[in-house]
């Protein structure tokens, strides 16, 4: 039961396995066109442990997620990025992240697209925390994996895009005086919906909401594009 305990209250106060902030399924990146970005998320999840004999969920964790992103376009209508920044965790302090991603258009007809996106982020996190008369010491790593299919309704100046997704966890804690613990998610599928505005011929600004029966996620984007023609209304 202590251990039990124990692991609830540093995890808790990590925000290392939570939803990330993903933007529409479709590509409107031109084949060499570069891009810039920032992407804030919040979000809250519910997450499985075990390991050394104890096992337990921990309801609604919370995150919040600065991240820089950087990209470029391979092909017209496929793109890949980078992303690298920290999160806020109350207990520990800040954890590093950095992640890697792709998005493709795979169909279009008149201003509706079809995309499909992957992203993967790697979180790192270590500190110490205080429960009572205890001492707690964390050490976490976790790969977290999204792939989403959907739709982009393009409307000249704003567009709106929706789709499912999928969501994996999969990651570990390493705590003083107790071992490794196994993390993972409580759901799989989710679904998304986004709204975009071009701020200018190559800036645009998004909000988005996520969710799963155990996670959602709010979040905004700023990107800015360069070495390519201004965006074209369909």
């Amino acid at each position: 039961m202590r251990q039990a305990i124990i692991i609830i209250a540093v995890l808790f106060g990590s925000p290392a396995w939570a939803l990330t902030y993903m933007g529409p399924p479709a590509s409107d990146v031109k084949q060499g066109e570069l891009f810039l970005g920032f992407d804030y998320s919040n979000s809250e999840i519910d997450f499985e442990f075990r390991g050394h004999g104890v096992r337990g969920i921990l309801d609604d964790a919370d995150s919040d997620h600065y991240l820089g992103r950087a990209g470029m376009g391979v092909l017209d209508g496929l793109e890949v990025f980078g992303r690298f920044g920290v999160g806020e965790i109350e207990e520990l302090g800040n954890e590093s992240a950095w992640g890697l991603g792709t998005r493709a258009t795979f169909a279009e007809s008149g201003n509706v697209s079809w995309g499909v996106l992957f992203q993967l982020m790697s979180l790192h996190a270590e500190g110490t925390g205080k429960l009572g008369d205890y001492t707690l010491n964390g050490d976490f790593d976790v790969y977290e994996y999204q792939l989403a299919i959907g739709l982009t309704f393009d409307n000249g100046d704003s567009s709106v895009y929706f789709g499912p997704f999928f969501h994996f966890i999969d990651g570990d804690a390493d705590l003083a005086g107790i071992g490794s613990v196994d993390v993972e998610q409580e759901s799989e599928v989710g679904f998304y919906v986004g709204v975009l505005w071009e701020l200018g011929d190559n800036t645009s600004l998004n909000i988005e909401f996520q969710g799963t029966d155990d996670a959602k996620l709010g979040g905004i984007s700023l990107i800015h594009k360069f070495g390519g023609p201004p965006k074209q209304n369909k």
